[in-house]
């Protein structure tokens, strides 16, 4: 796991519970490596300072991800909000060549690495009243990341409970 730095733009989790919106976009303010939490700062209310535990802050994307696939279930800041929920890319994302580092939203060490812009959606629970249908929407990539569940999972976390053949 990557610890978000100071000043970071963070997606943090500010409720006890996994329902929709309970993710929201925030400023990290400080990082405590001994105890692993953050104090960070709603993008919305800058009077709240909130202290959370390392699982509860997610960087944002760069773009430069391998997650972005049509299908993938994520979260994503819905447009004109500050809060993430769950959502399912619906197209295809169209990979560009990085240019420069003052265009690229990771930074130097990703300049040139391929990236997805904006990223085509359906969120959960977004049914238009009359037809029934769930539009599409865009939302540009570096607010669109991976459920928690998926960004938190290492792979040497991983125990085998199979039981060894016996003969």
């Amino acid at each position: 796991k990557f610890a978000a730095n100071q000043g970071d733009q963070v997606a943090a989790k500010v409720t006890r519970t996994d329902e929709n919106g309970s993710w929201i976009l925030a400023y990290v303010l400080r990082f405590y490596p001994e105890s692993e939490t953050y104090d960070v700062q709603d993008e919305d209310d800058t009077s709240k300072l909130i202290r959370l535990p390392w699982n509860h802050v997610m960087r944002l994307s760069t773009g430069t991800e391998g997650w972005f696939e049509k299908g993938a279930r994520v979260m994503a800041i819905f447009p004109e909000t500050t809060s993430f929920y769950r959502a399912i890319i619906s197209k295809q994302p169209a990979w560009t060549s990085g240019t420069s580092a003052e265009e690229s939203a990771g930074g130097v060490g990703n300049a040139h690495k391929p990236r997805v812009k904006e990223v085509i959606l359906k969120f959960e629970d977004d049914e238009d009243q009359e037809s029934g249908k769930t539009p599409h929407r865009r939302v540009p990539s570096r607010y669109v990341i991976p459920l928690p569940q998926q960004y938190f999972y290492e792979d040497e976390d991983d125990v085998d409970l199979t039981a060894p053949n016996t003969v």
